[in-house]
């Protein structure tokens, strides 16, 4: 089951690894620039069948620039789309894709939003069952075996 903090971590690394800076969204000032900060949530989850739910996580990337120029943020906007759009985010075992990406700016920041959308196995408790220590055939009662035919 893909949680919330696999994901984040998943876009952790991949910014990261392509040079970026990542600074937890609760640190609102005295934080080093370049960076960004993540904000996930789910948008929603539908279930499929008994046994599989559709589920939407928003991502919504704030980059912080160096120098708060428009040019750095469109710069960045191509790395981003590079990044996340391009490339399939690995997420335990599983490949989620990103088919549309919104940008914005705000107070000279770079805002990025995207929607992750995957199918999983819902979390049901299953039922248990006392065991079976004998059963009866035809009035004669036998204890239970392993070695059933």
């Amino acid at each position: 089951m893909i949680e919330l903090k696999d994901i984040q971590s998943a876009i952790v690394k991949r910014l990261t690894d392509n040079g970026n800076t990542v600074t937890a969204a609760e640190v609102t000032e005295g934080f080093a620039k370049p960076t960004f900060f993540i904000n996930l949530f789910t948008n929603g989850t539908e279930v499929q069948n008994q046994f599989h739910e559709l589920v939407n996580v928003g991502v919504e990337l704030k980059f912080v620039p160096a120098v708060e120029t428009r040019e750095e943020c469109v710069n960045k906007s191509e790395q981003i789309k590079q990044m996340f759009l391009q490339t399939p985010l690995g997420v335990k075992d599983r490949f989620l894709s990103v088919n549309e990406i919104l940008f914005d700016i705000d107070e000279s920041n770079l805002i990025s939003y995207f929607e992750l959308e995957f199918l999983q196995e819902r979390n049901i408790q299953a039922k248990e069952y006392e065991k079976i220590e004998s059963i009866e055939f035809g009035g004669v009662t036998s204890g239970a075996s392993s070695n059933i035919n």
